[in-house]
């Protein structure tokens, strides 16, 4: 095997399978967004000197180690036992790469032992509570495409594990590190959860025609435009239920501070693509477009996370 050969095949099973490029900017601001609230709640400030101080500590790229090890277990164990619905879908086909041949099992087993290995084990220099909570995540990424539980498959369930661990992860294992559950960390939870169950739904929009061949899921049962206005509700709900919070915040001390005023940063640029959706005929070719591109890095959404959290950093570092 020559040397691009080895390079294609590594870029395969590290980058193709664990659809990292999907994730990791994402995934990045989630820890971020753990670790610099805390500081604030517990010094009252955020100066330049304690981003310095959480740039060079290592519980910060600890926990950035276990939440990407752990990601990509999912995301690889996710395209390796749906591989015969990708290969259904002409796209899914061509970006999952057990379909096309570009991994193999091995590869695939191989990159889910050590990558299972080095969160579990690196989970336990946090506390043994954080390797359990590891260890119940790592269960769940697992069994939400693996049979015989196959989360993924079964109404409802579809959407709580999706909502509760995947892309909720990252800031969630960190929650338990930090042990921070003080209001506005568990609030903001809570907001992460329901979008990941917005993400789920949008995802199962996506893939109905496929979906319905082959399972019974969520939007499966539901059809597709009654679950685009359960989304739409779903976004509402965390838009106006932050800005109330954030009102009686100022106004009685109940809720949650304006450090949190990137949740409604975020939903205001959602505002343009809903207004599509909600018009929409094909749906699934919208939200491809929109949110959840097959195998490539969706840029508008990079823009719409990369600009809010920008704007969050200047609130953090100008006004507290």
């Amino acid at each position: 095997m020559n040397g691009n050969t080895q390079t294609n095949k590594l870029k395969s099973v590290l980058c193709d399978l664990s659809r990292i490029g999907e994730w990791w900017l994402l995934s990045l601001g989630l820890i971020f967004f753990a670790f610099i609230p805390h500081i604030h709640r517990i010094n009252n400030r955020i100066t330049m000197g304690d981003l310095t101080d959480l740039f060079t500590s290592a519980p910060l790229y600890l926990a950035l180690v276990v939440v990407f090890a752990a990601q990509i277990f999912g995301f690889a164990s996710n395209d390796y036992f749906d591989r015969h619905i990708d290969a259904l879908d002409e796209k899914k086909r061509l970006r999952n790469p057990l379909c096309s041949g570009r991994a193999t099992g091995k590869d695939v087993w191989a990159l889910l032992i050590a990558t299972s290995i080095i969160s579990l084990i690196v989970s336990l220099v946090f506390s043994f509570f954080a390797f359990l909570f590891t260890a119940f995540a790592l269960f769940v990424f697992y069994f939400y495409t693996a049979e015989p539980l196959r989360f993924k498959g079964k109404v409802g369930l579809d959407v709580l594990s999706h909502g509760i661990f995947i892309n909720t992860f990252p800031y969630f294992f960190c929650l338990v590190v930090l042990w921070d559950f003080s209001s506005g960390a568990v609030f903001l939870l809570a907001v992460l959860m329901m979008r990941s169950a917005i993400a789920q739904l949008l995802q199962e929009i996506r893939d109905y025609e496929v979906d319905k061949k082959v399972e019974r899921n969520t939007v499966v049962a539901l059809g597709q435009k009654r679950t685009v206005w359960i989304v739409f509700g779903i976004y509402l709900a965390i838009f106006f239920s932050t800005l109330i919070l954030l009102v009686t915040y100022q106004l009685f001390n109940v809720g949650i501070s304006s450090f949190y005023l990137v949740i409604p940063f975020l939903c205001a640029t959602y505002i343009p693509a809903f207004y599509k959706l909600l018009n929409a005929v094909d749906h699934g070719e919208l939200i491809e477009g929109l949110w959840v591109g097959q195998g490539r890095t969706n840029r508008w959404m990079g823009i719409r996370y990369a600009g809010s959290f920008s704007l969050y950093f200047c609130i953090v570092l100008f006004l507290f």
